[in-house]
């Protein structure tokens, strides 16, 4: 992205600028051979130009049509520039204003800034400082226009709405999502890995107040203690080895916004305990001082832990689980919710397309199958992989069941023991279940759902497999 400065001299250095221009400019002034040599040093940046001899005349025009900008003579008869201002951005906050004053008044001009006028010019004026103010304040304007945009896109992109499902619970927890959204109630989001918190985070920070401030997101599994403390609360200047510059803390950049703590059950008891006194006073004191800096923040946990099963083994603090279990949102696993996965399947396949700049594809009847016979421990995120490697495996217009790639299970059940703590029992039942899930699925797809064929090609009675169907919510014609 350009900055401000390099966006105004590509337009200090734009012989042609009027292109740009969306709406015109507005000048007033009740001498007119002024306004309309003024309008002539403008011609380089704009040939719509509209004139006002007075602030009344210019608020006429102001009514009916948009301005880009509005130059202003301060001192007139009747209306005063500045109050002409102060009408201006009442009925059109985005316009920039300018305006004008005489050599000995500059006092007016700091004041009509002090109440939202971008710059002023000072009479007689000089033609290129005009043109540099000009050209600045519509590039400034512009800037401000693609803020907006930006802004607007990344709260759509973060919308609740834009988080896919049909399952009951996934619509009570877009419910949640709309009801806590505008306060500023902790949510504690539990969920196992990939299912999604950190978006469910997002979404609840951008239906808030402080959507238009930082959301700031840290994974206290990912850094040793010492440094968490650092990055969370932040240091001055000789606090360790390694510390050659002050440094605010997360918790000081996310002031105002949120902050998302992601997998918080790995906290130390002992930084447990001085989050806790952070989120109470609503203060942090950086390493290497006493001075405590007072912050503003919402906080949001997630964790793929039974927390309320931490706090009775004494593993995590109860007073802080109080604290950040004011609103719980409970995500439930993507194997739990299989009538989901086509709806994803299909909301990431587009997604990918658009984003690889490839013609739409769709999913083949057996593409659909085989996703939905997978346990999906990794979840969502396995999910959209697995769409992401079958796009850029396929060539037509069709994802098959041969472009998923999906025979990574015993990695991917590693990676489950590893990251849940999977006993063995459990383990072995998660691919028992895995297995059964797979081969009833195709067993019965070649059955054309007849169950007792399928109970007799695979040599167990029909009620065994009635148990199965029913177990795995698989589909049958009986």
């Amino acid at each position: 992205m350009t900055s401000l400065k390099e966006r105004e001299h590509e337009h200090e250095d734009d012989e042609d600028g009027e292109d740009d221009m969306l709406n015109p400019i507005l000048i007033v002034d009740d001498q007119p051979d002024m306004a309309k040599g003024l309008g002539l040093v403008l011609e380089d940046v704009s040939k719509d130009i509209v004139y006002a001899l007075s602030a009344e005349e210019a608020l006429a025009h102001v009514k009916k049509q948009d301005f880009d900008l509005v130059i202003t003579d301060l001192k007139m008869p009747g209306m005063s520039g500045l109050e002409l201002l102060q009408r201006v951005k009442a009925a059109q906050p985005k316009c920039a204003v300018i305006v004008m004053t005489a050599y000995g008044t500059i006092e007016g001009a700091v004041e009509a800034m002090t109440k939202g006028a971008y710059h002023y010019i000072t009479k007689p004026f000089n033609n290129d400082e005009v043109l540099i103010t000009v050209k600045r304040a519509l590039a400034e304007r512009r800037f401000q226009e693609e803020l907006e945009v930006l802004r607007q896109e990344v709260t759509q992109r973060y919308s609740f709405h834009n988080i896919v499902g049909k399952d009951p619970r996934m619509r009570q927890i877009f419910q949640t999502i709309g009801k806590v959204g505008p306060f500023k109630a902790a949510v504690l989001i539990q969920g196992e890995s990939g299912t999604g918190k950190e978006l469910i985070a997002k979404a609840i920070h951008y239906q808030s107040p402080r959507k238009d401030r930082r959301f700031v997101g840290i994974n206290a599994a990912a850094l040793p203690e010492n440094l968490l403390e650092a990055e969370l609360f932040g240091y001055r200047k000789g606090a360790f080895t390694g510390a050659d510059t002050d440094r605010r803390g997360l918790l000081v950049e996310g002031s105002g916004g949120t902050v998302f703590f992601d997998e918080i059950s790995n906290m130390s008891p002992a930084f447990q305990a001085k989050l806790l006194r952070a989120l109470q006073e609503m203060e942090v004191v950086p390493l290497g001082t006493n001075e405590p800096i007072k912050v503003d923040v919402r906080v949001i946990a997630a964790t793929n832990k039974d927390l309320d099963l931490a706090v009775k083994e004494g593993s995590f603090r109860e007073d802080l689980f109080y604290r950040l279990n004011v609103v719980r949102i409970n995500v439930p696993p993507l194997r739990d919710r299989a009538d989901d996965i086509p709806l994803l399947a299909n909301h990431f396949l587009q997604k990918c397309s658009e984003e690889y700049m490839l013609p739409k594809k769709t999913l083949s009847a057996g593409a659909v199958r085989v996703l939905m016979s997978h346990n999906w421990p990794g979840n969502v995120r396995e999910l959209e992989n697995a769409i992401h490697r079958a796009v850029l495996a396929s060539d037509g217009e069709t994802l098959e069941a041969r472009h998923i790639g999906l025979g990574a299970d015993g990695m991917r059940l590693a990676d489950e023991v590893v990251n849940d703590r999977l006993s063995y029992d459990e383990a072995k039942s998660r691919v028992i279940d895995s297995f059964q899930k797979q081969y009833f699925t195709i067993l019965l797809a070649r059955c054309n759902g007849n169950v007792s064929l399928a109970a007799e090609r695979c040599g167990i009675t029909r009620a065994a497999l009635h148990r199965i169907i029913k177990k795995h919510g698989l589909t049958s014609e009986e």
